[in-house]
């Protein structure tokens, strides 16, 4: 049996939030003059969430909108902290939780490349190794020297996910990333997955509203309902 390399154990996120009523009720008694009562409510987010992943597993995390899928997708890739309790993970994480994430607008394709395999603490020559593979699965070669900002939401998600996943990193987190794109490359990049765990071991972590591109990547699912995992 593989080694674990996540354990996530009671993880719970709260978020204290502010409430003054209506914005119609805080509009009529501003120009009233008369006080705006403030108050503050906490939101729990997640609560108690515990699992363990092993090396090649690939996991589905589901659940409606507002379920705290990516609150939890954030936490793993540390972007968040949690209210309570704890994750012990082994290797680097490459995370793309949105289109584009980790981009610089102002950066050409090839220059962020660069930028992304040095946030994962890998060498100029071994990121250099990795370019022309991401570029030629990304099929955007016409306008890599471009800067991003230029291009279109297709195009942002074919080098997002082509540097995500010829990145070094032990564990891949996405937050659907296969909304965008044509049917063609959605499949290209199931198969990427899919060959990504099977041949080297790596673990995936994924967000997707597509019951069919979880069913044919994933081995593994957690559902959340308002925060607790059921």
């Amino acid at each position: 049996m593989s080694e674990v390399i996540l354990k996530v154990r009671n993880v719970s996120k709260c978020y204290n939030l502010y409430n003054s009523g209506s914005i119609s009720g805080d509009l009529s008694k501003w120009i009233s003059s008369r006080r705006i009562e403030k108050s503050n409510y906490e939101f729990w987010a997640l609560q108690e969430i515990s699992f363990d992943l092993r090396k090649g597993d690939r996991l589905a995390v589901t659940g409606d909108n507002g379920a705290g899928k990516s609150t939890l997708l954030k936490i793993l890739s540390k972007i968040t902290r949690p209210t309570s309790g704890s994750i012990i993970g082994k290797g680097r994480i490459t995370s793309m939780l949105e289109v584009g994430t980790g981009f610089h607008p102002e950066l050409s394709g090839i220059e962020n490349i660069y930028l992304n395999g040095a946030m994962l603490g890998m060498s100029k020559r071994d990121i250099k190794l990795k370019v022309d593979e991401i570029v030629d699965f990304a099929q955007i070669i016409n306008q890599i020297n471009n800067p991003v900002k230029l291009y279109s939401s297709g195009m942002y998600m074919r080098l997002a996910f082509a540097t995500a996943a010829h990145l070094q990193s032990e564990t891949i987190i996405m937050d659907e990333v296969l909304a965008v794109g044509d049917q063609k490359f959605k499949e290209k990049c199931i198969t990427k997955l899919n060959d990504l765990s099977s041949e080297f071991g790596k673990t995936i972590i994924l967000v997707s509203h597509e019951r069919e591109h979880l069913r044919a990547i994933c081995n593994k699912e957690i559902r959340l309902c308002k925060g607790l995992m059921i």
